[in-house]
């Protein structure tokens, strides 16, 4: 999950209103699955809840769209895929440094344990297994993952600081 953090800081406080930002801040979702039917249900929910999202139909084009979009804040993606599973999709991603969360959802006799563990050491954010998904629980998860501030973006705001000014 991302980092959050206080001050009383002057300087940051004029720089820094995260909460205000992220309350206002569409997030950009890719939905990567080969059940067109579960990309039209999810895409129309998560659009509903305020989210900018795209979908791709197989690891591949995922890939793609995520290689040619720096803007995607999540991917979820399908474990079983055609073309290549979601674990070996998200390890392409990261190689070429594609920063955005990843979530990985899939049918329990679709993966194994060692699947899972290959999954978390590679960073992803979180498994769901479809058949027993808690819709509410799932996308509020979706909702805490996206509003997270990654370490990346609080170094952006900090870089924007004049370095004098970070003296404590």
């Amino acid at each position: 999950m991302g980092f959050r953090f206080a001050t009383t800081h002057p300087t940051l406080l004029r720089y820094l209103t995260i909460e205000e930002k992220l309350m206002e801040r569409k997030y950009k979702l890719l939905i990567v699955d080969d059940d067109k039917n579960i990309l039209t249900e999810y895409e129309n929910h998560l659009v509903k809840q305020g989210f900018i999202v795209e979908v791709a139909h197989n690891g591949t084009e995922g890939l793609e769209k995520l290689c040619h979009d720096s803007e995607f804040d999540i991917a979820l993606v399908n474990f079983k895929m055609p073309d290549m599973n979601g674990v070996d999709m998200i390890r392409q991603a990261y190689k070429v440094g594609i920063a955005a969360d990843m979530i990985i959802w899939s049918e329990p006799e679709e993966y194994s344990k060692y699947d899972a563990v290959a999954a978390m050491k590679l960073g992803v954010n979180d498994w769901f297994e479809k058949s027993r998904l808690d819709k509410s629980k799932f996308f509020q998860r979706i909702k805490e993952v996206a509003e997270g501030v990654s370490l990346n973006e609080v170094s952006r705001i900090l870089s924007l600081i004049p370095k004098e000014e970070l003296r404590w």
